[in-house]
């Protein structure tokens, strides 16, 4: 398929399986979009040219939206799977899985898919000590920064009362206790970066 030839996933609907739990909270569906949304294919199918792992690419986009907190194991299983739906829709086949992403990412394995172009190996290493580097500094969004100053304590744990005083403050009331500490503050930053003004961080 020619990269100048993404097709229109708009109404792919995600067969989550073992991730139902996730995929039907309000941070699921927006994960959902993210990942369907056109740039975001052109990366994952550059990234199958360049043989890359398909999700390597989305790593800085997806911690600038959802911070750091997505990068946990099972939410970054979700993306993997979510990957493979949409990049058979684009007639892709996996080529490889369990790839090591040598490169600074969130991600430290993930799956490659096929093209007739490319079938190449890479083999550099990367640290894991560069890798926290890497999605501390892709993380630090001026959002994020604002968001974690009223949130957590002195010692970076997250504090869920903050945290629903900081929702409540910006119209946000829903609650997801249903959910673990890093999931609510994923969803809850979510919805709140939709709320608050930019100008109330974009200096920080």
């Amino acid at each position: 398929m020619p990269l100048n030839d993404i097709p229109d996933l708009t109404d792919l609907d995600y067969d989550a399986q073992n991730f139902k739990d996730l995929a039907d909270s309000d941070f699921g569906m927006e994960l959902w979009k993210f990942m369907k949304r056109s740039d975001n294919l052109v990366r994952m199918e550059t990234a199958t040219y360049l043989d890359r792992a398909a999700v390597e690419p989305l790593a800085p986009g997806l911690l600038r939206i959802f911070g750091p907190e997505v990068a946990q194991d099972r939410i970054k299983q979700m993306i993997g799977h979510m990957a493979r739906q949409i990049m058979d829709a684009m007639g892709f086949t996996i080529d490889r899985q369990g790839l090591r992403i040598t490169r600074e990412s969130m991600f430290t394995t993930a799956t490659r898919y096929t093209s007739e172009d490319l079938k190449r190996d890479r083999s550099m290493a990367i640290s894991p000590e560069q890798r926290k580097v890497w999605l501390e500094k892709t993380a630090d969004s001026s959002f994020n920064r604002w968001i974690a100053a009223q949130v957590n304590r002195d010692d970076g744990s997250l504090d869920l009362d903050s945290l629903y005083a900081v929702a409540k403050k910006y119209g946000v009331a829903k609650e997801y206790r249903h959910l673990n500490p890093g999931q609510q503050r994923m969803t809850i930053g979510l919805a709140l970066r939709a709320r608050v003004p930019s100008t109330e961080y974009e200096t920080i």
